[in-house]
């Protein structure tokens, strides 16, 4: 009974995983064509960064709102409507003529984002014994990635052979699957009861103050994942770099090969052993990424940016979800996705102005600075809980 109770691989595990990559997907294979369109409706490319990140804005002011409602509310409703209106914004975005309907757009796919990214990571592990919970996350992470793997390169494909309005029909398409998918998958809403079911809704429910240090740190490094999503393509023609959008297939390709491992060496060792060489490879690919005019150097820095980012942000998640239960897995994941937001919204305004008023090679260099700035704030911060660990196990020891 006890194995059958800690058994991952159910059904609806294995869906909830399909539907996590089929969006993963139909996310990325918008982003890196996001500029382009912009400027095809008469944005000025200096304004691309800010209406790009016009997402993100909306999305991190929704974020609090969609961990309340995954802790309390049916979440497999709160994922179809939230899906629904991400296949409305891609249509939105094949049909919409004017700039000032494109933002409108853009702001509604930010609400539908916030609550969509959120409750599809808390849907997933509401099939996850308690157990394998970090196993489970990981598995979760891996499908994710296969939009990084796949999303660019296809949808740049589409955009360039079948233009850029099939490339949302297709994006949509995608959407609309997993909505089909959500449909069958088997799920019991429980209502709460007891104590927690009269609880008055308070601050903690909208965001885990436990957790800023967290925030801040994943928030530092979406921030390089905002700046390379909007504009690792712009950056491959002025540099005139072919094939650049393999820098997204490589790097989904080294996380999907460390990331089993890494899960259980933060299980084993805790999250500093992860954090601070994320911090120090991901800097130094950085600055292989500014001196980079061929794809070779390109090629190498995913695989740091997979060591740093790829692997850091899924570590703070799993340590977060660890510190608040199961209980309150929703404010958990969107107090880390707040960070996110962060980065995601800030990166793309920051590449526009550096890249504007100087060039990409100093905007990725600045970044590096960024990094090994937040590295030691991060080992500052975390200096004395260390040392309070350390005399916890010479004290145990000792007995």
């Amino acid at each position: 009974m006890d194995k059958e109770q800690n058994r991952l691989w159910t059904v609806p595990f294995i869906l909830v995983l399909f539907v996590n990559a089929l969006n993963g997907i139909s996310s990325y294979m918008v982003n890196p064509a996001m500029p382009e369109f912009l400027v095809s409706k008469g944005i000025p490319f200096a304004l691309t960064g800010l209406i790009s990140s016009l997402l993100s804005w909306v999305a991190l002011a929704m974020r609090p709102f969609s961990g309340a409602m995954s802790d309390r509310f049916n979440k497999k409703k709160i994922m179809f409507v939230s899906y629904l209106a991400t296949a409305a914004c891609m249509l939105g975005y094949a049909l919409v003529q004017k700039s000032a309907a494109v933002i409108g757009v853009r702001i509604l796919h930010g609400v539908a984002f916030a609550v969509s990214g959120t409750i599809s990571m808390v849907f997933a592990t509401s099939f996850v014994p308690e157990k394998r919970i970090a196993e489970g996350i990981s598995y979760i992470g891996i499908a994710s990635l296969l939009g990084t793997m796949i999303g660019p390169q296809l949808g740049s494909s589409i955009s360039q052979q079948l233009g850029m309005r099939n490339l949302f029909l297709t994006a949509g398409g995608l959407c609309l699957i997993c909505l089909l998918m959500i449909v069958v998958i088997p799920y019991q809403f429980v209502e709460q009861k007891g104590k927690r079911a009269g609880k008055k809704i308070t601050f903690s429910d909208f965001f885990a103050k436990e957790l800023l240090i967290y925030v801040f740190l994943i928030g530092l490094f979406s921030f390089g994942n905002g700046i390379i999503s909007y504009y690792l393509i712009n950056f491959g023609e002025v540099r005139g770099i072919a094939n650049i959008a393999l820098f997204f297939t490589v790097y989904s390709v080294a996380m999907l090969i460390m990331k089993p491992f890494v899960g259980k060496l933060q299980d084993a060792r805790g999250i500093r052993v992860i954090l601070i060489p994320a911090f120090l490879i991901y800097a130094v690919g950085m600055v292989l990424l500014a001196n980079a005019y061929s794809l070779t150097p390109v090629l190498i820095a995913a695989v740091f940016k997979a060591i740093g980012q790829g692997n850091g942000s899924p570590a703070i998640q799993a340590e977060s979800v660890k510190k608040l239960g199961l209980e309150r897995n929703g404010v958990a994941i969107s107090t880390c996705l707040i960070g996110q937001d962060l980065g995601n919204a800030l990166g793309p305004i920051f590449a526009s102005y550096v890249v504007n008023f100087s060039n990409y090679g100093s905007m990725f260099m600045l970044y590096a600075l960024m990094l090994l700035g937040g590295l030691g704030i991060y080992i500052g911060t975390t200096r004395k809980e260390t040392q309070s660990k350390r005399k916890t196990i010479l004290a145990k020891e000792g007995n």
